[in-house]
């Protein structure tokens, strides 16, 4: 059986409630019919939307990994107004939490069974119940929202791949699946946000990543002057690897700026710089940068660092502080990346030095 993996990777306002909002929440998966843990969200206070280049929250958080079967999804989302923030993510997660359990046991007894309903019916009405209790909080709950995914669109995700961009936002997203949430606060003002998902199937069993070939383009080397869906699949993946630098327009048409950003990428993963993208360029674009920055463990790192652990560090960075200036995820530790973990250290109220240690590791990756 087929393995795959569901990221998170983010989070998108569409219609913001007031100027700024102020929002956190849980997500909830369910795997076949096994709940998996409650994610809350954000690792600290809220996230802010509303100004401009703040309306994209990158996220990449590892919602499953496993065999391939049917999965559901549910967001729940809360604009802060007061309040004890921590312990409304908390009351959000046990409720979603609540909803699924609810849900798996609704769906699983004889009644359950006999009616022959979707499961998704069944989480439909446990998030409808927690609508109500999320009412008691001192804050403005959406109305919580669920999306079901199929196996068999599990496996075939390759081929549904997209990304999402804003104007006048630096970030871009990779999904294959989203959940809409919206609501109304007190004030009658609607908020309408998008969670988006990405599938990754793999080749074979525990083989993670996205499989080249799976989507039926495959990978075959390109430079300047090449045309066609494989350069069209090459910019959507430089746009999502490259997310600091403006995206390039996914036109099919490998001409000098795509020339460009291929050099530039090849830079920052440290391979032959020659815009050529051929099989070790391919290779670190479906799935090679990230397995190399997974296995580059936690090491210590500071200012003059380079490398893959450092490329994780900006990935995380970016996701933990996205109201600054996204980095460039280049592996090279430099004042700018410095100047983001003390940021980051400071907000956690942990020791504030630059240095990425256990303790900073620690609140990035929990």
């Amino acid at each position: 059986m087929a393995d795959v993996k569901v990221v998170w990777t983010g989070l998108e306002c569409r219609v913001r409630q007031e100027k700024k909002d102020d929002i956190f929440g849980s997500v909830q998966l369910i795997a076949g019919m096994t709940p998996q843990p409650a994610v809350k969200f954000p690792d600290a206070g809220t996230l802010t939307f509303g100004p401009p280049e703040l309306r994209i929250f990158s996220a990449q958080r590892l919602l499953y990994s496993g065999p391939a079967q049917d999965l559901s999804v549910s967001l729940a989302l809360v604009q802060h107004d007061s309040g004890d923030i921590e312990q409304g993510k908390q009351a959000v997660a046990q409720a979603i939490s609540t909803a699924a359990t609810a849900a798996v046991a609704a769906a699983t007894s004889p009644a359950g069974a006999a009616l022959a309903k979707p499961f998704i019916d069944f989480l439909v009405v446990g998030l409808v119940d927690i609508a109500s209790d999320l009412l008691g909080l001192a804050d403005d709950p959406f109305n919580p929202a669920a999306v079901f995914i199929p196996k068999d669109k599990l496996l075939d995700a390759n081929s549904r791949r997209q990304i999402r961009q804003r104007p006048n936002d630096p970030h871009t997203l990779q999904f294959t699946d989203m959940v809409i949430c919206s609501g109304t606060d007190g004030d009658g003002d609607l908020g309408v946000y998008a969670l988006y998902l990405d599938v990754q199937p793999s080749g074979a069993p525990g083989g993670g990543g996205v499989t080249p070939a799976g989507d039926g383009i495959g990978t075959p080397t390109l430079s300047t002057g090449s045309q066609g869906v494989a350069v069209e699949k090459l910019q959507r993946l430089l746009n999502a690897h490259v997310p600091d630098l403006g995206p390039l327009d996914v036109d099919g048409d490998f001409g000098p700026v795509t020339d460009e950003r291929v050099r530039e990428y090849q830079r920052r993963v440290d391979i032959e710089i020659d815009g050529v993208v051929g099989p070790e360029t391919w290779g670190m674009l479906t799935g090679g940068e990230r397995a190399e920055e997974d296995a580059s463990g936690t090491p210590t790192l500071s200012n003059g660092s380079r490398g893959p652990a450092v490329r994780k560090l900006q990935r995380l960075l970016n996701a933990h502080v996205p109201d600054l200036q996204a980095l460039a995820v280049d592996g090279r530790f430099g004042p700018v990346t410095e100047q983001h973990v003390r940021k980051f250290q400071t907000r956690l109220a942990i020791t504030v030095d630059g240095i990425v240690g256990p303790q900073t590791w620690g609140a990035l990756t929990r």
